[in-house]
């Protein structure tokens, strides 16, 4: 029996599309408003599908990604012109709301830090006077 070397290959894969649908989307975007980036890239095993987290930012959601659905085929066949492999993996996009979190909890981490030093003060006052 023959042990298969671990290539990396979904891994490669992956990397490939993040770094040449960059470009790509930047050009079917460049009117629309906001940022786009691509935040990760889930090749299936068998490299039919790749899904694409996307994050946006100043920009309508739901406009630019209704956008990039709507000329999925044409992004699929700049992506098609950058590849040299026999299976080229289908797209599916997806929105990646994990920034929009990450600045909300350090949102409510910063008003905790300035009701903490809002406070300290008026501790300091308290315990004097006692």
């Amino acid at each position: 029996m023959q042990i298969k070397k671990d290539t990396n290959r979904i891994a490669k894969v992956n990397s490939l599309i993040q770094k040449e649908l960059g470009p790509i989307l930047h050009e079917f975007l460049d009117f629309q408003k906001g940022l786009v980036t691509i935040s990760k890239v889930e090749t299936s095993r068998d490299m039919k599908w790749a899904k694409v987290w996307i994050s946006i930012f100043n920009g309508d959601d739901e406009k630019i990604l209704g956008y990039i659905s709507r000329n999925i085929y044409d992004v699929q066949g700049e992506l098609n012109k950058h590849f040299a492999t026999k299976i080229i993996p289908r797209l599916q996009f997806f929105l990646d709301t994990s920034p929009r979190y990450v600045e909300h909890i350090d949102e409510l981490v910063r008003k905790v830090h300035e009701e903490e030093q809002a406070v300290k003060p008026a501790l300091k006052k308290t315990k004097k006077s006692a």
